[in-house]
């Protein structure tokens, strides 16, 4: 098992790999950039001839790349998900409840019942976003699976996955041996579709852990502007302050990509942000992320007060958008790989075969893989898979009836904050009267809001004179150079605590003289 690394930095970089339990030596391998095809060859190549020297047992033990500049792994198992304690239908149509339903009783009203605080309003109740109603696919082994803090695909995506990280060796990688379809039912938050968007950003599911890539704050760029930064990983609550809003308030330890739009329906198109970013030649393919209660959390220490302050987006029935109730499923079915192939894989191998060799990029007494990067090719499969459904299942409704909606994340738009000044960073100087700052800034908040809430992100006719002035400093208008004092900023929250404190006492004591 190897993770191959996209190095962003000029040909031929020395990519340092460290060799896990097992593996004798470290090695430090020249590996050359290009089409991921020949990157593939060229690695597994230079790893052989690298361990060969260190006997079989070596070649098959894993490697994990340390690079500081490896964009991304191709380490794709969240796709698979999680497995389940049980085969019995679960209470939202799939086939059996997952590690987190066992510990928390079948009902989704009782992880709904809970202790978190929505950001704001409008995720705590229905938003006006259409529904949207398509087919998922996951690749699964002969275990039993449930699509809940998981990764998903569209028909294209899945196919994708499996042409690049299952049908390359045998036995095929984690077991896989089947297609799983779900029916979803998706509807966007309010915050979302305010952006022009239905869908967030993908983020990695493993083990039904959400490790990112979150926003965590930001960073300069070049020319000494703003830019988000990224982090890889479970979210850090301490990263916190780094992503506060204007009006101050944090979004309960969450991260921001949960925490200011919902729990919503993740998407990524295959060739964009943030995983796979070179292309792909299978038309369309998009993954997605379907959040589920306690997303913060691997599935083996989930407990049910994490479910109860991370509710999740899935629910029961329609979803209404809110917050908390963004998605919901039903199981339709499964197709075996060897189905698709027509020649069992254990056959194949017994015979000499070999269902697809990334080095000559063609099976070995069967074809059905050839050309990973032919965009005919790729359609035919495409189309084999989808008439193969038809055929098992001829009473369900087309894959091509039924077409997932444009992944429509925008990551520019949904980030746009981050290209802005940090609240609380720089000199504080309330705006008063007779000021161009105190002028916008009333002026946003009496009239501006209504007319171009759009303008005005985070913030409502209810938002203080204050938190106008910290958006319009972080969005760099000139007429307001200092940001607010007393909004933003752990310890000058302290501070203020402490006056309103000080405050309070003297008042006290003014009252008691009277």
């Amino acid at each position: 098992q190897v993770s191959f690394c996209r190095v962003k930095s000029p040909p031929a970089k020395a990519v340092p790999v460290r060799a896990a339990a097992g593996v004798r030596a470290s090695r430090t391998l020249q590996l050359p950039l290009g089409d991921m095809a020949s990157y593939r060859a060229a690695a597994l190549t230079a790893l052989l001839a690298a361990t060969a020297v260190g006997g079989a047992d070596d070649v098959g033990s894993a490697l994990t790349c340390e690079d500081e500049e490896c964009d991304a792994a191709l380490e794709l198992r969240q796709l698979r998900g999680v497995r389940r304690h049980s085969d019995s239908l679960g209470p939202h149509g799939g086939p059996g409840p997952t590690v987190i339903e066992d510990q928390l009783g079948s009902d989704v009203s009782e992880v709904k019942n809970s202790t978190w605080k929505p950001w704001s309003q409008d995720l705590a109740q229905p938003s006006g976003a259409p529904l949207y109603t398509f087919y998922m696919y996951r690749a699964v082994s002969g275990e039993t699976y449930s699509p809940i803090n998981v990764n998903a695909a569209n028909l294209p995506g899945v196919l994708w996955y499996l042409h690049h990280e299952v049908v390359v060796q045998y036995p095929r990688k984690f077991q896989i041996t089947g297609i799983e379809r779900y029916k979803v039912q998706m509807r966007a938050t309010e915050p979302l579709v305010r952006k022009g968007m239905h869908f967030g950003p993908r983020m990695a599911m493993d083990r039904g852990q959400d490790t990112g890539p979150h926003v965590c704050g930001r960073q300069k760029a070049a020319a000494g502007n703003p830019e988000p930064s990224f982090c890889e990983g479970a979210f850090d609550s301490t990263k916190e302050a780094e992503i506060m809003a204007a009006n101050g308030k944090s979004y309960g330890g969450l991260p921001y990509e949960y925490g200011r739009y919902g729990f919503n329906v993740g998407c990524n198109k295959l060739g964009e942000y943030p995983f796979p970013m070179y292309e792909v030649y299978y038309p369309n393919s998009t993954w997605y992320t379907l959040p589920g209660s306690c997303p913060s959390k691997t599935f083996d220490v989930a407990d049910k007060k994490c479910a109860k302050a991370e509710p999740g987006g899935l629910c029961k029935g329609e979803p209404t958008g809110a917050g908390d109730c963004t998605w919901s499923y039903e199981y339709m079915g499964e197709l075996l790989i060897d189905e698709l192939v027509e020649v069992p894989a254990d056959e194949l191998e017994a015979a000499g075969g070999r269902e697809y060799d990334p080095f000559t990029d063609k099976g070995i007494k069967t074809h059905f893989w050839d050309g990973i990067n032919s965009t005919a090719n790729n359609t035919k499969r495409i189309e084999a898979l989808r008439a193969l459904f038809a055929d098992k299942f001829p009473n369900q409704t087309l894959d091509e009836d039924m077409p997932s909606p444009p992944c429509d994340f925008n990551f520019g738009v949904f980030y746009k904050e981050f290209w802005w000044k940090a609240p609380f960073e720089g000199e504080c100087a309330d705006a008063v009267v007779g000021d161009d700052c105190y002028d916008m800034a009333k002026w946003g908040k009496t009239e501006g809001i209504y007319s171009h809430p759009e303008y005005y992100p985070g913030l409502t006719a209810a938002s203080s004179l204050k938190e106008f002035q910290q958006l319009l400093y972080m969005q760099g208008k000139a007429a307001c150079p200092n940001r607010p004092c007393g909004i933003a900023g752990k310890e000058e929250s302290k501070e203020e605590d402490g006056e309103k404190k000080a405050d309070s006492e003297e008042e006290k004591e003014e009252k008691k003289k009277q």
